[in-house]
């Protein structure tokens, strides 16, 4: 049996034209999208503990600070995973992207 794996690249919003046409290039033809705003480690571990101990301070910072980026997740088998790397490798290598690959044990779609 062929592992699987979630897959979820993290791009930067206007990055994901560029993103979604290298997963199309891997043979892939379906995923979800999210948006959100991010803060960068190096943003975060800036923060002082006041600063996170005041919420109405979180938000102000995430507002303020973060960045507007986008995941774009499905799930693929292991082999198919590394052929987006090395496409994402290739063509966005002057982009900022993080790949996170989840091991799936198990599958199970409920159909009425």
């Amino acid at each position: 049996m062929t592992k699987r794996v979630l897959f979820e690249l993290f791009v930067e919003e206007k990055n994901v034209g560029k993103a979604i046409n290298i997963m199309t290039l891997a043979g892939i033809t379906g995923f979800f999208l999210h948006k959100y705003r991010g803060l960068s480690p190096d943003k975060f571990k800036n923060l002082s503990k006041e600063e996170l101990e005041d919420i109405e301070k979180v938000y102000e910072i995430i507002r303020d600070e973060s960045d507007k980026a986008v995941v774009i997740g499905t799930v693929v088998k292991e082999e198919k995973a590394k052929k987006i790397e090395e496409l994402l490798k290739e063509k966005m290598n002057n982009e900022r992207w993080t790949v996170m690959k989840i091991p799936i044990l198990k599958v199970k779609v409920h159909r009425v």
